[in-house]
């Protein structure tokens, strides 16, 4: 097996857990949300998805040594939501260097809707509390 369809298949299986489980966690969508915010403004994009279009090697490669090292902490510490929103990230991150698959293409997509929804319902908490 490859390692593009190793990643296929893990891919397939947090994207479905995320479907069925996390997006029904208020806690794990509000750590995406937040993450993905504070990742988007760092590269001065107005979205998640809009973030990982303009992000070049060096920032894709330090970002997922971030994710690893940050995961690996937050599961080591007890904080799964923590890691599992990081997981959610870092995975769809490593799906955009597999678009010339359909279905990762397609996957890809759906997880990055509803990233970038969380975004959207975490800015705008934001702004309400602000005012």
């Amino acid at each position: 097996m490859t390692k593009e369809q190793d990643f296929k298949i893990r891919f397939a299986t947090v994207l479905k857990d995320f479907q069925q489980n996390g997006t029904k966690d208020p806690e794990i969508m509000w750590l995406v949300g937040t993450l993905a915010s504070d990742l988007a403004d760092d590269l001065k994009s107005a979205s998640w998805s809009a973030a990982k279009s303009v992000t070049d090697k060096a920032t894709y490669d330090n970002l997922l040594k971030v994710f690893e090292t940050r995961g690996t902490e937050h599961h080591r510490e007890g904080r799964e939501k923590h890691a599992y929103a990081i997981q959610l990230l870092a995975i769809s991150l490593i799906a955009g260097t597999q678009r010339r698959d359909p279905e990762m293409a397609a996957g890809e997509q759906l997880l990055d809707h509803v990233i970038d929804t969380a975004v959207a319902v975490h800015r705008q908490a934001k702004q309400a509390r602000a005012n």
